[in-house]
């Protein structure tokens, strides 16, 4: 079994860009100098600076696979990335845990700290090291603008500073006490006392001698299982998925795929009304060219060569057919926000028919028999599991009709003989699931509600879910939590009308409003109050149903 192994920063920092390179989809530089303060008081300590995750493999298994990009050497915005494709050594190593730290320790030991369009250097308090700040932090560290031109060792306000990169720069520690505290004597007739003496030394000897890098070299040579570790290994801040992952090698074959999709991506989110990403494009992509189940899995060996060329050439075609349906729901539909579409690979099976097609618009038949197809898979959340077999069976559904009509019945009778089952309108409406909140019970009502604005540009006119009776009045009289929040209790308002109606008791508010907005939001006839709140909810549940089952079966 392979064990984690130790190195010294130096050996590390030596190689950057040489050996150590970064896999082509990596977040970028983010880290604040106040985090590079407490990276450096961590080693000034000899304190672990947690554990790094290397990815060793043979430079031509690495450099088939995905593109080497090379650490950045100065943090500026407008810096772009480099592909290295130079064969430097035999084996290269590409960190898939640790490149901010990394990243920080090259750009403050060898590179360039730009803060504010400034160029920095990292400076060491030699009088440090006696009390904690208030960040906890034992050694002081501080960025300084090289414009200022301080020099190696200045003194400012009683602190003697010393650039981290002169220390770096000795290659022998034997006389670097003497020789700081000797010039720091001569230009600021300060005499250090041996302890900070040896702080300049320690600061040397953590950076170049100890080996303070703890890190596990993976030389797993499946990129699918490499994939599998990156993933897992990031999935504390911005989550990486492995269709992310493999982008990267599309990019490398197809040399405007970065934009293309970006800018796809960026169409089609609508301003971040949506959140469709490069997984859904790539999955997408991959059920269009699919001859089998197995074709639409997330692998390596999926995204070949001969798939990239399939998507580089049908790109317009792609584009062109995605954008359709996303249009078609956004403005036809009216399912024009995120918390109404619970799963993207829904609208997969509608792309593929338009693309096979060869569509440029939809016309009404086919508009009524996609839009009922869509909300029944929602609705029963046909792709929430085994969404690849779901989409291969909706495929074949598809290619099995001669017809430019969506074939509707013949793709859900497929994915009934698949063991999947569809529930009917009234047992989708006694679901517990369906309450206040709920991504399903944003779905109903957009169904519901059809003049409904998500499109709406200020916030405050977004729809919100309001408790018609108010939950404090429900609770203070011992209602049921699940009758609370059911569904049938639950209405759209825009955030001013929900504000103003606030805790407002039912018998009240429905004197207030008109007959309208009864209707509008299916206030069943009657007087209601605390007592026939039960009624209420199922009278209301039956005007949901009279609406929805004509657009459900």
């Amino acid at each position: 079994m392979q064990k984690y192994e130790n190195t010294t920063i130096s050996k590390i920092m030596e190689e950057i860009n040489i050996k150590y390179f970064l896999p082509d989809i990596q977040r970028p530089y983010v880290w604040t100098p106040e985090q590079i303060y407490a990276l450096y008081d961590s080693i000034m300590r000899g304190y672990p600076i947690s554990t790094f995750l290397f990815w060793e493999a043979p430079a031509n298994i690495i450099d088939t696979l995905t593109p080497r990009y090379e650490f950045l050497t100065a943090n500026k915005k407008e810096y772009i990335d480099k592909v290295n494709t130079d064969m430097k050594k035999e084996i290269y190593s590409l960190v898939l845990d640790g490149q901010q730290r990394l990243t920080s320790l090259f750009l403050t030991l060898k590179g360039n700290f730009v803060i504010k369009n400034k160029l920095m250097d990292l400076y060491l308090n030699i009088l440090s090291g006696q009390d904690e700040d208030e960040n906890g932090n034992l050694f002081e560290f501080k960025f300084f603008n090289v414009e200022l031109k301080l020099g190696n060792i200045f003194n400012d306000d009683n602190k003697i500073w010393i650039k981290v990169k002169h220390i770096y720069s000795y290659t022998v520690d034997f006389d670097l006490e003497d020789f700081i505290s000797d010039y720091i004597k001569n230009n600021t007739n300060f005499e250090l006392t041996n302890e900070q003496k040896r702080t300049s030394r320690k600061l040397w000897s953590n950076l170049k001698y100890h080996e303070l890098i703890n890190y596990y070299p993976e030389r797993e040579a499946s990129m699918d299982k490499v994939l599998d570790i990156f993933i897992r290994t990031n999935a504390g801040g911005t989550k990486l998925s492995k269709s992310d992952l493999l982008f990267s090698t599309i990019k490398r074959n197809w040399s405007n795929a970065r934009e293309e999709f970006k800018t796809l991506i960026n169409n089609i989110n609508r301003n971040d009304k949506y959140n469709f990403n490069h997984d859904f494009v790539l999955k997408t992509c991959l059920v269009l060219f699919s001859n089998s189940q197995n074709d639409i899995k997330y692998s390596v060996g999926n995204i070949n060569s001969q798939l990239i060329k399939n998507i580089e050439n049908e790109w317009a075609n792609i584009v062109k057919s995605i954008t359709i349906i996303v249009d078609l729901i956004d403005n036809k539909y009216r399912l024009s926000s995120n918390k109404v579409i619970s799963s993207y690979n829904a609208l997969i099976p509608l792309i593929y028919f338009v693309y096979k097609n060869k569509l440029l618009t939809i016309d009404n038949d086919n508009s009524i028999l996609m839009k009922k197809w869509l909300i029944k898979i929602l609705l029963n959340g046909i792709f929430g599991g085994q969404a690849d077999t779901m989409l291969y069976i909706s495929k074949n559904g598809i290619d099995k009709s001669e017809e430019k009509v969506f074939p509707f019945y013949e793709i859900n009778k497929s994915i009934v003989n698949s063991k999947k089952s569809f529930n009917s309108i009234n047992d989708i409406l006694e679901n517990p699931k369906l309450k206040y909140n709920s991504s399903d019970s944003f779905l109903i009502l957009s169904l519901l509600y059809t003049d409904i604005n998500f499109n709406a540009s200020y916030n405050g006119n977004l729809p919100q879910q309001d408790h018609i009776f108010s939950q404090s009045w429900l609770r203070n009289n011992g209602k049921d939590e699940l009758l609370i929040n059911s569904i049938f209790n639950i209405q759209f308002l825009d955030a001013y009308s929900n504000q103003s109606k606030n805790d407002t008791d039912i018998i009240n508010w429905l004197n207030q409003i008109s007959q309208e907005d009864k209707q509008k939001h299916f206030i069943p006839e009657g007087e209601w109050n605390l007592d026939n709140f039960e009624e209420f909810l199922a009278k209301r549940k039956k005007l949901f149903k009279e609406r929805l089952e004509p657009l459900y079966n």
